[in-house]
């Protein structure tokens, strides 16, 4: 009898144990976790995510931004990026997608789109990319001012309150 509840409690133990072993975070990658750190050494406040795997600042420009961090699973890229809304099937009807390609670069810094669950609205994000090769706290101040720029410059393109 001793020899079964034994067996049961280790058994519980383990299923426990892995259990809590599968819902804990993955750890954060190295590269994510420089970039962090980078972040915060410009004098921002980060908000790691739940998973480890991304984080965000508060970015005050015109408009004031969630600014979300992610890096490529090889580690040599960033990506920053805004959710700048949630657009209805009415709203899509009026968007300018030919301005928001101009608007656009061919490399670091473009807008896109995701279908949302419902099927019929769509999310608007803004992104650039950060190579993460030998980036310096300076050429990310850079980029990361210059994608503030962009998107105040570009908000009579996203801003559905200001389209007519």
């Amino acid at each position: 009898m001793k020899r079964r509840f034994f067996g049961l409690a280790l058994a519980l133990l383990l299923t426990w144990g892995g259990v809590a072993a599968a819902d804990s975070p993955a750890a954060e990658s190295p590269a994510l976790a420089k970039l962090q750190q980078m972040v915060e050494n410009l004098g921002y406040s980060v908000t790691p995510s739940s998973d480890n795997q991304s984080f965000s600042i508060q970015w005050q420009a015109h408009y004031n931004y969630t600014l979300n961090f992610e890096v490529s699973k090889d580690s040599t890229l960033a990506y920053a990026y805004v959710k700048l809304g949630t657009l209805d099937e009415a709203h899509l009807a009026k968007l300018n997608y030919a301005g928001l390609l101009e608007a656009s670069d061919t490399g670091d810094y473009y807008f896109s789109m995701e279908k949302r669950a419902d099927g019929k609205s769509e999310s608007l994000f803004a992104n650039t990319i950060l190579p993460l090769s030998n980036l310096t706290p300076e050429q990310l101040r850079g980029l990361l001012q210059a994608m503030a720029n962009k998107l105040d410059g570009s908000a009579a393109l996203w801003d559905s309150s200001l389209w007519k």
